[in-house]
């Protein structure tokens, strides 16, 4: 379902979890998920549909909120859940280079420290 205003591109392959970037390492391979528009109660849905799928145990993945220009309670929510299931599956999720959008509610809402914030935007912490 398309929802008008929000966007959402994947840049990997949830079964490339453990193969590691090309150095034959037993690391993750990072996936990103690039995240534009409006994430509210209209986006939370297929945005979690999104990190669902790859944010799996052992799993890297950076969710670059750099496009995001409006984040409501229901995006939010979406994100702590994605978190929570990444702390329970031992993955990794980054935000990287959040919006002022973004970082204005994780800062009103106290949940900063719940994630790892790249804010350079290169998806490490």
């Amino acid at each position: 379902m398309a929802v008008e205003g929000f966007s959402v591109e994947v840049d990997g392959d949830p079964d490339r979890v453990g193969a590691g970037p090309g150095t034959g390492s037993a690391g993750p391979a990072t996936t990103v998920v690039a995240v534009a528009g409006d994430v509210d109660l209209a986006a939370a849905d297929t945005l979690w549909s999104v990190l669902d799928e790859y944010v799996r145990p052992g799993a890297s993945v950076v969710v670059d909120c750099s496009k995001v220009a409006f984040l409501d309670s229901m995006g939010l929510r979406t994100l702590i859940r994605a978190q929570h299931k990444a702390d329970a599956a031992g993955a990794r999720l980054t935000l990287a280079a959040p919006s002022e959008a973004v970082l204005r509610v994780l800062t009103l809402a106290g949940v900063t420290e719940l994630f790892v914030l790249d804010l350079s935007g290169s998806g490490g912490s």
